[in-house]
């Protein structure tokens, strides 16, 4: 009875001041009272102390995978249809004329459709100017658009995924199937592209 109730006090000195808990008081508290007996007799050396829970803090944070599936394709012409309807019903003549002066220096706006797909084992927080364009030697990244109709920051939950369409600009005339190619980065996440 008093091995317990030093452990739940040495437990509760961990929390409230770590600093001067020591690490036999902080595994005392974790642990059963026989390996309590085993570590008060061999000082704090713990590399021979069995854990009463099949895994510890280290196992579970080195299990614990941040893993994203990326892909990409063309966007299907009706979806660029819409958009450019959208726009065109909707802008504003300060927009229009960004528009207009964009096309006459020789860029174009991209539509692609992406999916994003969370394959590891916790949630990943994913946003849209993370995704980039690469064509030639230069690259861009796409615009966020405040539209649900897009791909907008979140939270994805393992084993879920989102398929939204994203815009880029870029040079007049490339090929998307030959001339870009698309990708995540986030040096946070492990990111397959397929």
């Amino acid at each position: 009875m008093n091995k317990s109730l030093t452990a739940i006090l040495a437990l509760g000195l961990s929390i409230a001041s770590p600093s001067i808990a020591t690490t036999k008081q902080i595994v005392t508290s974790i642990i059963s009272e026989n390996i309590a007996t085993i570590l008060t007799n061999q000082g704090d050396n713990i590399s021979n102390a069995f854990l009463s829970s099949p895994l510890n803090n280290e196992q579970l944070i080195a299990q614990s995978v941040a893993r994203l599936k990326f892909s990409w394709r063309s966007a299907h012409s009706l979806e660029l249809v819409a958009v450019a309807t959208k726009f065109i019903m909707t802008a504003k003549t300060e927009d229009l004329a960004a528009l207009v002066v964009l096309i006459l220096s020789g860029h174009d706006i991209y539509l692609v459709r992406v999916r994003l797909e969370n394959t590891g084992n916790v949630p990943l927080r994913v946003y849209p100017q993370n995704i980039n364009s690469y064509y030639g030697n230069k690259s861009t990244s796409v615009i966020p658009i405040p539209d649900n109709r897009f791909l907008q920051p979140g939270v994805l939950n393992p084993g879920y995924y989102i398929d939204k369409p994203v815009i880029f600009i870029a040079p007049y005339g490339l090929s998307l199937q030959r001339d870009v190619r698309m990708g995540y980065r986030d040096n946070s996440i492990e990111v397959i592209h397929d």
